[in-house]
């Protein structure tokens, strides 16, 4: 028999939130199963089946597993060969039918508009339509840095919303009457080593300069702005930096860069791990964040989130440093919810202050869904 464990522990290795997903979908599984009276057979299939449904991901590449941001089309096609690349990678080994009809259907919806195949209704054998509600219902409970959670009443609500629609509408009651009642929830603790983690993350969301790549700056900031807590937001933009790369070369510009970003750390930030912190970022709630974090949002424009409102000199103390080295920096600083209320305003604000159309994208990603 597959040794599940080794499977389980091979995909946490690639993507540690997934594990702490499957756990807790299975447990949800598990609960509706029972409440519907399955068999003991049944059971058994369900849990090995929702163990393995997401194995396949082990297939599919970094920069789309683990984006903290939604998947544009051709990524989510990608994204959706984990159900074949899962049934691939263990259909040759003694694995019940009714375990894998989990992995294979449980991506199925019931009104025919789910992948692979496109299955309609009680065509998609019960076990996995049980299992789709279930993870479902984990990944809208969930909190990510890039998708805020919805309370269990929400989720429940969406759940009754989607019954006929993406899930089996005679199981829905069964999952809100039994996930109501749910004195705990198991939660994962990784046995993956933190350095490890710490480096992939780094890899995939730290810049050349030592900042944070801007894909983490819209998110990062709704989180905080859906907090609504105080909190302060510093632009800073090297004005001469062009002229830095022409007359000294690219080499220099991008030493200028990585100064500035060693300034703010040395004045606003004290320091802190960054690699430590794109861990917190990506595992847990962003708002339990404490230190300043700084991204870089453009060529040469980088911002400070930071869940207080520094001293001024501090950000003048830069200015002054930077000009010392002769880097021309300006910069602007706006508190939440003094300066401004939302995210759309807050973006319009920096591009007029870089003069600059870089966020006009931005934009159009974050307020045209």
């Amino acid at each position: 028999m597959l040794n599940f464990e080794f499977l389980i522990k091979s995909l946490e290795v690639r993507d540690v939130y997934t594990r702490g997903h499957t756990e807790r979908g299975v447990h949800y599984a598990m609960q509706i199963a029972m409440a519907m009276g399955l068999t003991e057979k049944e059971l058994h299939g369900l849990y090995i089946g929702g163990l393995i449904h997401d194995i396949g991901k082990i297939g599919i590449p970094d920069v789309i597993l683990l984006k903290p941001a939604k998947l544009t089309k051709e990524e989510f096609e990608i994204m959706k060969l984990h159900v074949k690349i899962g049934y691939e990678l263990i259909k040759d080994n003694e694995i019940p039918p009714e375990c894998l009809d989990v992995l294979l259907y449980h991506q199925e919806k019931y009104d025919g508009s789910g992948y692979p195949f496109g299955k309609k209704g009680n065509d998609i054998p019960i076990l996995a339509r049980v299992y789709t509600v279930a993870d479902s219902f984990e990944a809208m409970t969930a909190r990510r840095i890039y998708k805020k959670s919805k309370t269990w009443e929400e989720a429940f609500q969406e759940l009754e919303e989607l019954a006929g629609k993406h899930f089996d509408p005679d199981i829905v009651p069964y999952a809100i009457k039994v996930l109501s009642n749910l004195k705990s929830v198991p939660w994962h603790t990784s046995f993956t080593s933190q350095d490890v983690e710490k480096i992939r993350w780094s890899f995939y969301f730290i810049d050349s300069t030592g900042a944070i790549k801007g894909d983490l700056f819209l998110p990062t900031l709704n989180a905080f702005i859906e907090q609504r807590e105080e909190f302060c937001l510093t632009v800073f933009d090297i004005k001469n930096l062009s002229k830095i790369n022409l007359e000294k070369g690219w080499t220099k510009g991008n030493e200028a860069l990585a100064l500035l970003v060693r300034a703010i750390n040395m004045e606003c930030c004290s320091m802190h791990d960054l690699k430590d912190t794109i861990v917190k970022l990506m595992k847990e709630d962003v708002l339990d964040i404490d230190s300043p974090l700084i991204f870089r949002i453009g060529g040469d424009e980088f911002a400070v989130i930071a869940p207080f409102i520094p001293p001024p000199e501090k950000v003048k103390h830069v200015v002054a440093f930077m000009k010392e080295q002769g880097v021309e920096v300006s910069y602007l600083q706006n508190n939440y919810p003094r300066d401004f209320k939302s995210a759309k305003e807050i973006l319009e604000m920096i591009m007029r202050f870089s003069r600059r159309r870089a966020f006009t994208l931005e934009l159009d990603l974050l307020f045209s869904e």
